[in-house]
């Protein structure tokens, strides 16, 4: 008789395991919104574990933040800690789960286990905690904790549900995910170019976004001013593609790129025998962008000749092919581009200057990376990401000196050279994490010059330098201007081995 209410236990607790992961899968099922599912799935566990709390954590592919998507019965101080200062692969319990691929289970005082690094969670008084790996094709996409605050011993079969929930949990996320990638592919399909791949945090992008977000509509002409990489061309697009000329053309021209003999055939278009090998007539980049915008990158390169042209068009949007007599008028907006100081051009008489008065009308300054330096740790692991899933590799982190030396490099090619930098990087990684030997030798080279060049010392003997050079080298004088005794002069002169 015993022997057969064992074994009818047995099946009754095999029945209500698969009851329960039934109702998992139900639920997961039920929806697309990762929120809505998980706050759903994590009611159900902590009904069935017969726990007090519980929170899911989706990993941020890009930050390796750990998202709190869902909780219940957390502290008011655990969820403000959570959720404005995120758990990073790899930090507190949550985070190594994250970064070892391991379940923990800490069946008693689990707030006092050293593992616990948040001072949120050591004052919690959490007694069992357990916290399993959310994977989707061999990666960990996220975490599951379950909590108690009294003392709990679940038994085996418990446990063994809740690892085999995690199951369709992984599930749901992956498929919320490609989701929600699918519906971004069929809105930029429509819209082409948002703000969303302008990386940016730093007040001076944030300005700059600022003044876009006012001129989308505008029909006035735009001038971007930037050094090269700085992404003109993207900012130009971000314009176009949110405006009211969205689904007419953008057209971008590099006027420095096409020889200027063939630049004006080219953007203004020819009729049939206007030179040799005209055999018929070509519409020209203004004509094929007509209702749309065009995008002048590098202006400056413009002839004089080509120059003339193009004030005609921003006055009264008319223009002639290249051999005919008949104007064709156009609805374009112009933005233009350069990464030259037109002012300058203007005053040496290489650019016309009502022409400059016209392109100018609004201006755009976008700042060198060296001058937004918050935005660089966002754009390093938003590469990172974007190469990691081209070339199918894992990689989840960069090392702190190799962060050291790309916030400190000056960047002289700016976004592009920044994203070729990581592009390199991500292909040579032979771990899941770049070091600096994965770095170009240029780059860490370059960071050695430039600490060496801002060391105090070098400094002062480059001031020392310019005072004597400035004087002829007379020490009185030099160490007068400098605020010196003329012995202490000599002694630093000695000191930093300057002779003459």
């Amino acid at each position: 008789m015993n022997e057969i209410m064992t074994i009818s236990e047995a099946e009754e607790r095999q029945n209500k395991k698969l009851a329960i992961l039934y109702e998992i899968a139900l639920t997961v099922g039920k929806s697309l919104d990762l929120k809505t599912i998980l706050d759903n799935v994590l009611e159900k566990i902590i009904a069935f574990m017969g726990v007090e709390a519980g929170i899911i954590f989706i990993i941020n592919d890009e930050t390796l933040e750990m998202v709190p998507v869902a909780f219940r019965n957390l502290s008011d101080e655990a969820i403000r800690d959570l959720c404005e200062n995120k758990v990073k692969v790899g930090e507190c319990v949550c985070g190594n789960i994250a970064q070892y691929n391991r379940e923990i289970i800490i069946l008693e005082k689990a707030s006092k286990d050293p593992r616990f690094t948040r001072e949120s969670q050591k004052n919690a008084g959490i007694e069992f905690y357990a916290g399993l790996p959310l994977k989707s094709k061999g990666k960990v996409i996220g975490v599951l904790c379950v909590i108690t605050y009294v003392p709990y011993t679940p038994d085996e079969d418990l446990v063994d549900t809740l690892r085999a929930a995690t199951i369709p949990i992984s599930l749901a996320i992956e498929n919320a995910r490609l989701f929600e990638n699918t519906k971004k592919d069929a809105e930029e399909k429509i819209r082409y170019y948002g703000f969303e791949g302008i990386i940016a945090n730093s007040p001076k992008m944030m300005s700059v976004l600022s003044i876009v977000r006012k001129v989308i509509d505008v029909p006035s002409s735009i001038l971007i001013y930037g050094e090269s990489g700085t992404g003109k061309e993207m900012i130009a697009r971000a314009i176009h593609f949110n405006s009211i000329r969205k689904e007419k053309p953008f057209i971008a021209v590099n006027c420095a790129a096409i020889p200027e003999t063939l630049l004006e055939s080219e953007i203004f278009g020819y009729v049939k025998g206007a030179f040799t090998g005209a055999n018929a007539d070509k519409k020209g980049l203004f004509e094929a962008a007509n209702g749309g915008t065009i995008f002048l990158d590098e202006v400056e390169a413009m002839s004089k000749n080509l120059q003339v042209k193009l004030l005609r068009v921003l006055q009264d949007r008319t223009f002639f092919k290249v051999g005919s007599t008949i104007p064709v008028s156009v609805d374009i907006r112009v933005i233009a581009a350069t990464n030259q100081e037109l002012e300058e051009a203007v005053k040496l008489k290489q650019f016309r200057e009502d022409l400059y008065y016209r392109l100018n009308v609004i201006k755009i300054e976008l700042p060198p990376l060296r001058e937004r330096l918050e935005d660089i740790p966002l754009l390093i692991r938003y590469f990172m990401n974007k190469y990691s899933k081209a070339i199918n590799k894992n990689l989840r982190r960069i090392s702190d000196d190799v962060m050291d030396v790309l916030i400190n490099n000056p960047w002289p090619g700016n976004i592009r050279e920044l994203e070729n930098t990581i592009e390199r990087a991500v292909v040579v990684a032979e771990t899941d994490e770049i070091t600096k030997e994965d770095l170009p030798i240029e780059i860490t080279s370059r960071y050695k010059d430039f600490e060496k060049v801002w060391t105090l010392k070098n400094l002062e003997r480059e001031h020392i330098l310019k005072v004597l050079s400035l004087v002829g080298w007379n020490k009185r004088k030099a160490s007068r201007l400098l605020g010196l005794d003329v012995s202490t002069l000599w002694r630093k002169l000695k000191t930093y081995q300057i002779f003459h």
